[in-house]
């Protein structure tokens, strides 16, 4: 795939733009809405602590909460020219038990190596952000302040573009949800938070968009993209929460596609007497359908 884009893009990089021509009627410039859920296979990864001057516990070595868990998450993305406005949500849930390798202190409470412990811990996120493609090398209008201009070597059998990568600046807002228990009934320890954090998010994307039915008349085409974020925590505590994903599209049907990736939901952030640093991540699969 990677070649494919190579070669139309060097193609397509010796074409000028020109303004003489009508513009071309461009489907994916349009209107259009996109869904996509997945499931979601994420670890829990990093430490956490409660009460004052609690032990930093960590969720591999020092409590089991690392398992893969089988969660969700689901993208609904409403597209217009260079502009997206994407909804984002996710759930996680994991638990676990067992026995302190080492002394730890919880709540104010000095536990003893090989007292007993359970902890669960849930996480949801819902997020809402505004995308603008700053830079977009191979479209008609590389720029949102380019002069109207039509790529004319761009264009497949209905018009549309045979590659288009954007560049895109996002804004939006995260809020994010945490809910945790830890119990040791032999040292009397019995103790819930739920913390939530909401962050302005700032961040980048990269989307590349390859027509390959030249190569594989059975393929519509593919997707790629990958962003990040990062998010100043603005209410419930302090901290930042960030992101990261990386997506593959495969369209099989003209509004149909299977989907492929990683995400990672980033969370340094105090609430009260509460910290959590680390991060839920995981390879996720599903399916978008664009309507």
């Amino acid at each position: 795939m990677m070649s494919l884009s190579l070669l139309v893009g060097s193609l397509l990089l010796s074409t000028p733009v020109s303004e003489d021509l009508p513009p071309l009627d461009r489907e994916s410039e349009a209107v259009h809405l996109d869904f996509t859920a997945t499931a979601w296979f994420p670890r829990l990864i990093g430490t956490y602590s409660f009460g004052p001057d609690g032990t930093d516990l960590d969720v591999e070595t020092d409590t089991d909460l690392h398992d893969s868990e089988l969660s969700f998450s689901g993208v609904l993305d409403i597209r217009f020219d260079v502009w997206t406005i994407r909804v984002l949500g996710s759930d996680f849930d994991t638990s676990g038990n067992g026995l302190l390798d080492e002394s730890a202190r919880v709540s104010g409470v000095q536990l003893a190596a090989g007292s007993d412990w359970s902890s669960s811990y849930g996480q949801w996120s819902i997020a809402t952000e505004v995308d603008l493609a700053l830079w977009r090398p191979f479209a008609d209008e590389p720029f949102p302040w380019s002069e109207p201009g039509t790529n004319a070597s761009n264009r497949n059998a209905e018009s549309d573009y045979l590659l288009d990568l954007r560049l895109s600046g996002t804004a939006g807002i995260r809020y994010t949800h945490v809910s945790q228990s830890f119990r040791s009934i032999a040292a009397g320890v019995d103790t819930d938070v739920n913390a939530g954090w909401t962050a302005f998010m700032f961040g980048f994307m990269i989307e590349v968009d390859v027509d390959t039915r030249p190569i594989i008349p059975w393929l519509q085409r593919v997707e790629i993209d990958a962003g990040a974020t990062i998010s100043p925590v603005i209410a419930g505590g302090s901290g930042y929460l960030s992101g990261i994903e990386a997506n593959l599209r495969a369209w099989f049907t003209e509004h149909t596609a299977l989907v492929f990736g990683f995400q990672l939901q980033g969370t340094a952030a105090t609430s009260g007497e509460y910290e959590r640093t680390g991060s839920v991540m995981g390879l996720l699969g599903g399916l978008s359908i664009q309507f």
